[in-house]
């Protein structure tokens, strides 16, 4: 393949949310912040998610676990793409996919929602009425019903008969407060093609104390129609990334709202900072025109960009410099998914019978 890297960078909004919690007291989650207080998820959360997108689509091709690398790089997608260590072997393998935390652009304000157990009904044996256990507690010395647990075998009061029974199992209210906001958050992921498929082996000259290295061996494990499978596999990850650290039982989405996709020959990260915005949410045009005017320098890259309306502030002056750029090295393609989609058929026209 002549493509060395692709290199996604995308604007997404939440609703009210706390993607990725800091430790907190015991009893607060509280959001990531920087920069006095804008919300941020880490890289390693936002690597998390993108692991769980790509192996929800495609089980079968994740071998291990990452506490459990196994190291096959033919076969097995979470050791080529993401990398490993395996310290007993003396081996280790950089990531080929990187992830940057995806940081929140809009400085808005944080509410703190209760969370607690929801604790069912018990009935009393004596009458058969539903009881919310907590409330027929007995009170303690002090007077005092301010502990959340109950202990099987501790009595229990009907307020309907009046009658004393005993709990039949250990009942436990727990309270705790988690920190939520709602913002606009920027992500990046990048993938070295270069690096998809080769083992790299150190030439060792000598033995012992006089052991040197003598260059490095770079074995291809597979070919381009493998490497073009992983890739797609990865910018569909990103069209349906939700699964971030603190998501397994709340309804996010960060999918893309604002997409620009690079295509380069050259392993490069600048447009990754295309899309900063201010907290107004607004694109700075000029620094966005100068990025996109460095990035399609790279010979023979291609930009795809698609965008929900809505998503930034100063859209029309925005789109006003994607027009400037369109069909030279840049393609607007409606939606984000549209984005993806072209891609997707570019990198599969570019290298047909590869």
């Amino acid at each position: 393949m002549e493509e060395k890297c692709v290199i996604t960078t995308w604007l997404f909004k939440t609703d009210l949310s706390n993607m990725n919690a800091g430790e907190g007291s015991t009893n607060l989650k509280e959001l990531k912040t920087y920069n006095g207080g804008l919300p941020y998820i880490s890289g390693q959360s936002v690597r998390h998610a993108l692991r769980k997108s790509i192996q929800r689509e495609q089980p079968e091709a994740f071998k291990c676990t990452p506490e459990f690398p196994c190291g096959n790089i033919t076969d097995c997608w979470l050791c080529d793409m993401f990398g490993y260590l395996l310290p007993k072997e003396g081996a280790k393998r950089w990531s080929p996919i990187k992830a940057s935390p995806a940081m929140g652009q809009i400085r808005s304000s944080v509410t703190t929602d209760l969370i607690f157990r929801m604790v069912n009904d018990i009935e009393c044996p004596k009458c058969n009425e539903k009881i919310y256990p907590l409330a027929a507690r007995g009170k303690g010395d002090n007077n005092s019903v301010k502990d959340k647990n109950i202990k099987q075998g501790s009595k229990l009061k009907c307020p309907k008969c009046n009658d004393s029974f005993d709990a039949p199992y250990d009942i436990r209210q727990a309270l705790a407060y988690k920190q939520l906001t709602d913002n606009t958050y920027r992500a990046n992921i990048s993938l070295d093609i270069g690096a998809l498929g080769i083992e790299e082996v150190p030439k060792i000259i000598g033995e012992g104390e006089n052991a040197a290295m003598d260059g490095t061996n770079y074995k291809e494990l597979y070919k381009d129609n493998e490497r073009i499978k992983r890739i797609v596999a990865l910018l569909n990850a990103i069209a349906n990334i939700n699964d971030f650290a603190n998501q397994s039982r709340e309804m996010t989405s960060a999918s893309p709202d604002f997409v620009l996709i690079g295509v380069q020959e050259q392993y490069n990260h600048k447009l990754s900072s295309a899309l900063r915005m201010d907290e107004e949410g607004n694109i700075n045009k000029n620094a966005f025109a100068d990025v996109l005017q460095d990035c399609l320098a790279i010979p023979n890259t291609k930009i795809f960009v698609g965008i929900i309306s809505g998503t930034i502030n100063n859209e029309q002056e925005i789109f006003d410099v994607l027009e400037e750029f369109n069909g030279n090295g840049l393609i607007l393609c409606g939606t984000p998914r549209q984005a993806i989609d072209e891609t997707i058929k570019y990198l599969g026209d570019q290298n047909e019978g590869n």
